[in-house]
């Protein structure tokens, strides 16, 4: 087997647009040339993967800091310092996952002036990674005041294709999900976000088992209730927000080694 040396590399060539496959042009000590293909997204246009990672608990710290806020739950208690602990040193890790992500995401999140908005903020960043990596994203919808998928409904199927999808495309790279689950705002706040937070989970099962082969992590997002559903809407208007949404994108370090020689 012949041995290849970095330092060498003559050229690379970024074939199409984002998205398409990049290859990378190498001449070995013989002079030989090696074409050398790689994953979607792994050159450029795609965050490393410690601010994949990164990202996506800012994500999740700043939306369940800012439900924290929203649902009122401090107050002059006991349990109240003890939740503004909890959210004290949650803004100090997301200040420091900010200070790990390059100059352009770090500006985005910085210039946000509350936990939500810095939510919002760091989930379109996520977005535009997960349609760079070919990953997208699938919406689950449910039955009014459920968390069940029934196996062989649409929802469940639907649900299979997107874990089989990851599966058969990851090439050996992790892939990071992230769970939203959601409700609409007719009824008891409360039992909307308990209801949201089980939505979120459901779909963790069938995805591990059609990941079962595949480095996964998962990023949930607990009781976001009715946060994003407008209110003074028609019933069949609240069905719309009766949903998990799952997001997914890759760890982006993980490069195939070079093909041997002949």
């Amino acid at each position: 087997m012949r041995a290849f040396i970095l330092g060498i590399i003559v050229s690379v060539f970024l074939v199409g647009c984002a998205g398409e496959v990049k290859e990378l042009q190498m001449k070995d000590t013989a002079g030989a040339t090696k074409i050398v293909e790689f994953p979607k997204g792994t050159i450029t246009g795609a965050a490393s993967k410690e601010q994949a990672t990164t990202l996506a608990q800012i994500f999740v710290d700043s939306h369940n800091m800012a439900i924290e806020e929203l649902s009122e739950i401090k107050a002059n208690t006991k349990r109240s310092l003890n939740n503004d602990e909890a959210l004290k040193h949650a803004t100090q890790r997301i200040e420091a996952g900010i200070q790990k992500l390059d100059e352009s995401n770090r500006k985005i999140l910085e210039t946000s002036k509350s936990n939500l908005e810095t939510a919002q903020k760091a989930i379109q960043i996520i977005e535009q990674m997960s349609k760079r990596h070919g990953t997208g994203e699938i919406t689950i919808f449910f039955p009014t005041g459920s968390s069940r998928l029934e196996k062989n409904s649409l929802e469940y199927d639907r649900l299979v294709r997107f874990a089989d999808f990851l599966s058969r495309e990851s090439r050996g790279r992790k892939v990071l999900l992230i769970s939203i689950g959601s409700a609409s705002a007719f009824g008891d706040k409360k039992l909307n976000q308990r209801l949201a937070k089980q939505r979120s989970e459901t779909p963790m099962e069938i995805i591990d088992k059609y990941l079962v082969n595949n480095q996964h992590e998962f990023f949930k997002v607990y009781g976001i209730g009715d946060v994003y559903s407008p209110q003074n809407i028609t019933m069949k208007e609240h069905q719309r927000y009766q949903h998990t949404r799952i997001i997914a994108f890759y760890e982006t370090t993980q490069i195939p080694s070079l093909p041997e020689g002949q």
